[in-house]
C-alpha cells in the first residue's frame, strides 16, 4: 500500500517470508553485523573527521552472497520488484522493467536504549527497510506514549513552512518484524528510542536508477 503522506509516496506492507524465512534472515543478519565488527571492510572512500567511510560495505557485494541461506536470494529478488512496482505506481515511470537499477544493503542491530538520529540518504533515490526484529515486551501502538517512544519510524515532512509546529510536520510508523517501508532517501527520518528488551534488527537497502538519467553524458571535471 502507498499512502502519500503530504507529497511523499511512502509504501507500507508485509514482507512474503513465511517464519522460518524471516527467521533465517535474522540469523543472517546478526551474522553479519559480528563479522563486520571483527573483521571492519575495507574500500576507496576517504574518512572524513570522525567519520570512518573506509568501513562502509554492501551485504549484495559476491563475498557476502557465497554463504547466504536460499531466502536471502529471494529477498533480493523481492526489493527488485517491489521497488520497480513503486516506481510506476508511485512516480508514474512508464519504462521500470527497462530501468538499471543499482542498490546497497547494510544490516542494522540497535541494543535497548539506542536510537537512529535524524538523517537522509545522499548517494540514491530510495530506502527499503525490512524489519526482522523489534524486541519484546513492547507497547502496541494504542498504547503508545509518543514522547517516550519504542524504536517507532519517524518521517518528516520535506516542505519548508516557517513557523510551522515540527510535531505537525512529522508521522510515526510503527515497526513490527515483517513491515517493509520504502519513501524517497531525501526524507529526513529518525527512529524513537528502543526502550523494550531484546534488540531492533533490519535490513536497509538504498536503491538509485542508474540509466535513463543523462549520466553518459557527464565527464570527470
Amino acid at each position: 500500500m502507498i499512502d502519500y503522506l503530504w507529497a511523499t509516496p511512502v509504501l507500507t506492507e508485509t514482507a512474503p517470508f513465511d517464519a522460518q524465512q524471516m527467521a533465517d534472515l535474522l540469523a543472517y543478519t546478526l551474522q553479519k553485523a559480528s563479522y563486520k565488527r571483527t573483521n571492519p571492510p575495507v574500500n576507496k572512500l576517504p574518512d572524513i573527521a570522525a567519520m570512518k567511510l573506509r568501513s562502509h560495505y554492501n551485504l549484495f557485494d559476491a563475498e557476502h552472497d557465497a554463504d547466504a541461506p536460499k531466502v536471502w536470494h529471494e529477498f533480493r529478488r523481492y526489493v527488485d520488484k517491489t521497488y520497480r512496482g513503486y516506481l510506476c505506481e508511485a512516480h508514474k515511470v512508464a519504462n521500470t522493467d527497462e530501468l538499471h537499477i543499482v542498490a546497497r544493503c547494510i544490516s542494522g542491530h540497535y541494543p535497548t536504549g539506542m536510537r537512529t538520529p535524524p538523517h537522509y540518504h545522499h548517494t540514491c533515490d530510495h530506502v527499503l527497510c525490512l524489519y526482522l526484529d523489534c524486541g519484546q515486551d513492547r507497547p502496541d501502538s494504542a498504547t503508545l506514549i509518543r514522547e517516550i517512544g519504542d524504536g517507532e519510524l519517524v518521517l518528516q515532512d520535506p516542505r519548508p513552512m516557517a513557523g510551522f509546529p515540527f510535531w505537525e510536520k512529522t508521522r510515526y510508523i510503527h515497526t513490527e518484524p515483517g513491515l517493509v517501508v520504502l519513501h524517497p532517501s531525501r526524507v529526513w527520518h529518525e527512529t524513537n528510542p528502543f526502550n523494550s528488551s531484546g534488540h531492533r534488527t533490519l535490513l536497509t537497502v538504498t536503491l538509485r536508477v542508474a540509466s535513463h538519467n543523462y549520466g553518459d553524458l557527464y565527464v570527470n571535471l
